[in-house]
């Protein structure tokens, strides 16, 4: 480490560096699924954290220190599985996740939780046509002007929401609005309610699309060297999980406390905001919305400059970046009229077929000096993946009302850890032994898997 680096400045610089990834894994978005875990629950709140720990707080920050890692881009972490899977990962992960479902979530939220709160007596029905196509004129309007406008923005929101959201959660366990009930969501039930919602999130494929900033932020505060480099990343990691632990564990808290004060037919959207009506009042709903509003387009304007910068690398610079934002918006202001819920369960498909290889792809990023060897990789991966189709086709046959064959079923239910969401994790580990030993006795060649700081 460098010597004109003092202990001052790495203390200084693992905070500045996590209080920025934890803006971005901060999806205003986000707000929804903390709260309604922990009114659906009711008095298993703290097992449903504890699932929502492993898949929401802490996946995302170990993908970032997986990336960081293994060279700090997808397509080296993904090296050892094929020399096209990094791409065609983070094609579909920006696709699907943050163009179909990210940013239309986020002028959905801005209206149901944020302007409908400021504005309760206006026809709903009538106001989403005006408001929505106005969100996305702004999100064009910051959008398309690439200087430093939307990062200034983000410095002053984000303290402010965070200053907000602190406040409602110390306020929250000093007076509470209630004793969390039974709502009949008992045994293992809550913990994996808290693990599947947790996937909802997308912050650990947000961490794979994004996590090259915060690694870059490190390598541009001079910390080239192989320990100071691990040692801020190591440390920004610590800070951003304790801030989603404090935001998310508190809203939880907030609507378990609230599971039996308010009735069961309140939406996933207004939740949040009932929820604070009860504890603050109105000023406090009415603060929270503006505050929603504002970190809704903030996230808007940042996923739509960064899906289209990556329209032009994708079309050979035959797109521009000026029609890759009007596409972009456009595409996601009709997705965005489907409302919260409809987003949510479009969502819900996409993360049980890809988030456990993305998790899979993140345990073995982080503990690959143990892992030298593709086939791992490659078996592991494509158990998980299959596992994942499998869980796919379970979940949405069951919603559907389609009749599954039994012994498909059976299969999933007897594997461990299927109660809790993880059932593809020992297929995952049998196909990575079986993976190794084949490519072992095969004599395969390894790609390097020399870090690179």
């Amino acid at each position: 480490m460098s010597n004109t680096i003092g202990t001052r400045s790495i203390y200084r610089d693992c905070l500045i560096v996590g209080f920025a990834m934890f803006a971005v894994f901060f999806g205003a978005g986000n707000l929804i699924f903390p709260p309604q875990i922990g009114f659906v629950a009711g008095a298993g709140w703290a097992k449903a954290l504890c699932g929502l720990l492993l898949t929401g707080m802490l996946l995302p920050v170990l993908t970032v220190i997986a990336l960081g890692l293994c060279g700090g881009s997808v397509e080296r972490l993904t090296a050892p599985i094929a020399s096209w899977f990094g791409s065609a990962l983070l094609f579909v992960s920006l696709v699907f996740l943050a163009w179909m479902i990210a940013v239309p979530r986020t002028a959905s939220v801005a209206f149901e939780t944020g302007f409908m709160t400021l504005a309760p007596s206006l026809n709903a029905h009538i106001c989403v046509w005006i408001f929505i196509p106005l969100f996305f004129a702004v999100t064009i309007y910051f959008a398309l002007d690439r200087s430093n406008v939307i990062d200034r923005i983000g410095r002053i929101l984000t303290p402010l929401l965070l200053g907000l959201l602190g406040i409602i959660v110390i306020w929250s366990v000093l007076a509470p609005l209630g004793t969390p009930v039974d709502t009949g969501v008992a045994g293992a039930a809550p913990f994996g309610m808290g693990l599947i919602t947790g996937y909802q999130t997308g912050d650990v494929f947000g961490g794979l699309m994004f996590g090259i900033i915060f690694i870059e932020a490190v390598r541009d505060r001079g910390y080239t060297d192989k320990t100071g480099f691990k040692t801020v990343l190591f440390g920004a990691a610590v800070v951003t999980f304790f801030g989603l632990l404090f935001v998310y564990g508190g809203l939880e808290y907030l609507g378990a406390t609230g599971s039996g004060v308010l009735g069961s037919d309140v939406t996933q959207a207004n939740l949040l905001t009932r929820l604070v009506a009860e504890l603050a009042g109105r000023f406090g709903a009415n603060a929270l919305a503006i505050a929603v509003v504002l970190a809704c387009l903030t996230t808007a304007v940042g996923a739509t400059a960064v899906l289209a910068k990556y329209i032009v690398q994708w079309s050979g610079g035959r797109v521009s970046y000026r029609a890759g934002v009007w596409f972009v918006s456009l595409t996601s202001l009709v997705q965005s009229f489907g409302g919260v819920d409809h987003i949510v369960a479009l969502a819900e498909p996409f993360f049980r077929l890809f988030y456990p290889a993305g998790i899979c792809i993140v345990l073995l990023g982080i503990l690959s000096c143990f892992f030298t060897n593709d086939g791992v990789w490659k078996g592991a991966t494509l158990m998980a993946i299959l596992m994942g189709f499998v869980d796919l086709i379970l979940s949405v046959s069951g919603k559907m009302g389609i009749v599954v064959p039994t012994h498909l079923q059976a299969f999933y239910d007897a594997l461990p850890l299927s109660s809790v969401g993880f059932a593809w994790l020992v297929p995952a580990i049998i196909g990575g032994v079986l993976g190794g030993v084949w490519w072992q006795i095969a004599g395969m060649p390894n790609v390097s898997h020399v870090d690179t700081f």
